[in-house]
């Protein structure tokens, strides 16, 4: 590779270094071509493949009692949006959802009426502890409050749960 000093490129080459299209397309992220290029060096000098990258950090992510309640909850809005779609309320029990959230958790359907609904799951390895969730809208009095920290579900859709240390 020959390099030039600076002044004595020509314009078209110097056009060529501000114009040149980038090595990796942005999409949506604001990494710089000099830190990718940083980092795939640096993780192709360690030996590591971004296939054992991702496994790694894969294989590292433990599910905890608050993620599984909160995953179990958001199943239980997918079912009930596709349980209402063809019926004229929402359903009244897990079992109509046909959703099985496993052994060590609870779902009770605490309310259903034709524009809303609300629910409770609490996790064997945390008693007194539960995340809680709502669809609709309801009276302040009705949205549903986790039963340890008593915290009330304030936005639709989105599972609340207890502390659970």
């Amino acid at each position: 590779m020959c390099l030039k000093a600076f002044g004595t490129w020509g314009a078209d080459e110097r056009l060529k270094l501000r114009h040149r299209p980038a090595l990796v397309p942005k999409a949506g992220g604001t990494m710089s071509r000099a830190r990718y290029m940083t980092t795939l060096v640096l993780g192709l000098s360690l030996g590591a493949s971004v296939s054992a990258v991702a496994q790694s950090a894969s294989a590292s992510w433990q599910s905890t009692p608050a993620s599984i309640l909160k995953n179990s909850l958001r199943t239980v809005v997918g079912a009930q949006d596709t349980y209402r779609a063809s019926h004229p309320v929402f359903a009244g029990t897990l079992e109509v959802l046909q959703v099985n959230p496993g052994p060590d958790v609870k779902i009770q359907i605490i309310g259903a009426t034709p524009n809303s609904w609300r629910a409770k799951a609490t996790h064997r390895a945390r008693p007194g502890r539960s995340c809680v969730v709502f669809v609709g809208s309801l009276a302040v009095s009705e949205l549903p409050k986790t039963d340890g920290d008593g915290e009330m579900a304030g936005e639709e859709r989105v599972p609340l749960c207890d502390r659970m240390e």
